[in-house]
C-alpha cells in the first residue's frame, strides 16, 4: 500500500454515521465545549492508536487486538478480547442500521412507527444475511460507493455551511450555558466517532515500510479527521444555535438553513447511502472475524468456522445477524453507541497492556520505536478509566453479561477439547 492509500484507508475507516447524527447530542451534553470534547477524544484516541501501531509493526498476525492479547497473555485473554471484538462488530451493525432508519425517518416519518421500523430493520438484516451468504464479491462496490458518499457529503456541508456563516451572516451562536449533561459524557460519546482507527494499524503488514509509514499516517489521519469533526460541530452550532440540542438529524437540519428543504433531502439521501454501505462492510467483516477465532487460533468452537459451498462462514453469519437483529430492535442509537465505546475500550486496554509486556520481547521483530511508551500507555489507560465512569448501569450489565457468556463458551469448548 502506498502512503496515499494508507491515508484514505484511515480516513474511510474512522468517518461513519456519528458525525451525521451526534453533533446535537454532543451539544446537549456539553454546550459549546462539545468542540473541545471532540478535540480531546481525537487526541486521546491518537495515543491509543500509537500503541496499536507499535503492536502491528511487531506482530503481523491477522486479528488485531485479540492476536496481541493472545501472544502476550495466553488463550483466555485472546479469546475474551476477540469475543468483545466480535460483539463490537455486532453492535456496530445494529447501530448503523439504527442510524439508517433515523435518517430514513427524516424522509418518511412512518418509519418512526414501531411496526414499520421493525419490518424495515428485519428486512435489511435479511438482505445483509443473503448478501454475505454468497461471499465478499457483492460487498466491495457498495463499500466503495459509501466511502465516496461520505467524503462528498462532508465536503459539501463544510463548504456550503461555512460559506453561509462567513458571507451571509447566517449565525445563531448558542449561549455558553444550557448543557443538560456533563463534559465527561460528551467526551465518551465523541470517542465513538473515532473507534474505526483500528482498521489502520491492523493493515500494517500490507504497507510499505510500516515502521515509518504507520506513525506518520496515524498522526495525519487523526489530525485531519479531528479537524473535520470539529469544523462540522462548529458549523452546526453556528447555523442552528440552541436548537442543535434537540436536532435528531443535525447536519441535515443545518444544511436546510442554507439550501432549504432540497438541501435537507439531498443530504439525507447521501447519508442513507453512506450509512448503509458501512453496515454492509461491517456485516461482512464481523462474521469473518468470528470464524477466524474458531479456525486460526481455535479460540471458539470449530462450528463457528464452518463454511457453506460459497466459502462464506455460514454459522458465524447467522449468529452475528441474529444478535444484530435483536439489538437494533431493542436499543436506541445512542444506547448502542455507549455499548460500542465500552467494547472498544476492552480492545484498547488489551492492546496497551500487551504493548507494555511485549515491548522488549526478544522473540519479536524490533518494529516501531515509540518514545515515552510507558508514559503514553499510562495516560491512555487513565483516560479510559476516567471515561468508563460515565457508563450507565445497564451498559455495565450488558458488558459483564457478555463477558460471562464468553467465559462460559471458552470453558465449555476447552472442556470438550481432548
Amino acid at each position: 500500500m502506498s502512503f496515499g492509500s494508507v491515508l484514505l484507508l484511515g480516513i474511510n475507516g474512522i468517518i461513519g454515521s456519528g458525525i451525521f447524527l451526534l453533533p446535537g447530542t454532543l451539544f446537549k451534553e456539553a454546550g459549546r465545549a462539545s468542540v473541545w470534547a471532540i478535540v480531546g477524544a481525537g487526541a486521546a484516541t491518537t495515543l491509543i492508536a500509537l500503541c496499536y501501531a507499535v503492536m502491528a509493526s511487531r506482530i503481523d498476525d491477522d486479528g488485531g487486538a485479540w492476536a496481541y492479547a493472545d501472544r502476550a497473555f495466553g488463550p483466555l485473554a485472546g479469546f475474551m478480547t476477540g469475543w468483545f471484538g466480535w460483539f463490537l462488530g455486532v453492535i456496530t451493525i445494529a447501530a448503523e442500521l439504527a442510524a439508517f432508519l433515523t435518517a430514513l425517518g427524516g424522509l418518511w416519518p412512518a418509519v418512526h412507527t414501531r411496526w414499520v421500523y421493525a419490518v424495515i430493520a428485519l428486512s435489511i438484516i435479511g438482505a445483509l444475511t443473503a448478501v454475505n451468504w454468497f461471499g465478499p464479491g457483492a460487498t466491495e462496490w457498495l463499500d466503495n460507493g459509501a466511502s465516496a458518499a461520505k467524503v462528498v457529503l462532508l465536503a459539501a456541508f463544510i463548504g456550503l455551511g461555512g460559506w453561509a456563516v462567513l458571507t451571509r451572516g447566517a449565525v445563531a451562536w448558542p449561549t455558553p450555558s444550557g448543557a443538560d449533561g456533563t463534559f465527561t459524557g460528551a467526551f465518551a460519546t465523541a470517542f465513538y466517532m473515532f473507534t474505526g482507527f483500528s482498521f489502520l494499524p491492523v493493515a500494517a503488514k500490507a504497507m510499505r515500510d510500516p515502521e515509518k509509514t504507520l506513525p506518520r499516517a496515524l498522526l495525519i489521519v487523526m489530525v485531519a479527521v479531528t479537524a473535520v469533526y470539529a469544523v462540522v460541530q462548529l458549523v452546526t452550532m453556528a447555523l442552528l444555535g440552541g436548537a442543535l440540542a434537540g436536532a435528531a438529524l443535525p447536519v441535515a437540519a443545518a444544511l436546510a438553513k442554507v439550501l432549504g428543504n432540497a438541501g435537507r433531502v439531498a443530504i439525507l439521501v447521501g447519508m442513507l447511502v453512506s450509512i448503509l454501505g458501512v453496515a454492509i462492510a461491517v456485516s461482512f467483516d464481523t462474521p469473518v472475524g468470528m470464524a477466524a477465532l474458531a479456525t486460526e487460533k481455535h479460540l471458539l468452537p470449530a462450528v463457528f468456522g464452518r463454511t457453506n459451498r460459497f466459502g462464506a462462514p455460514a454459522v458465524a453469519i447467522l449468529t452475528t445477524m441474529a444478535l444484530a437483529a435483536g439489538l437494533v430492535l431493542s436499543g436506541s442509537y445512542l444506547f448502542l453507541v455507549k455499548l460500542i465505546v465500552l467494547s472498544s475500550f476492552v480492545q484498547y486496554i488489551a492492546t496497551i497492556l500487551a504493548m507494555l509486556k511485549l515491548r522488549r520481547a526478544p522473540a519479536l521483530p524490533a518494529g516501531m520505536h515509540l518514545p515515552a511508551s510507558w508514559g503514553i500507555a499510562l495516560v491512555a489507560l487513565g483516560l479510559i478509566a476516567y471515561l468508563m465512569t460515565s457508563f450507565a448501569w445497564l451498559t455495565w450489565a450488558i458488558g459483564l453479561g457478555t463477558a460471562a457468556v464468553g467465559g462460559l463458551v471458552f470453558w465449555l469448548d476447552r472442556r470438550a477439547t481432548p
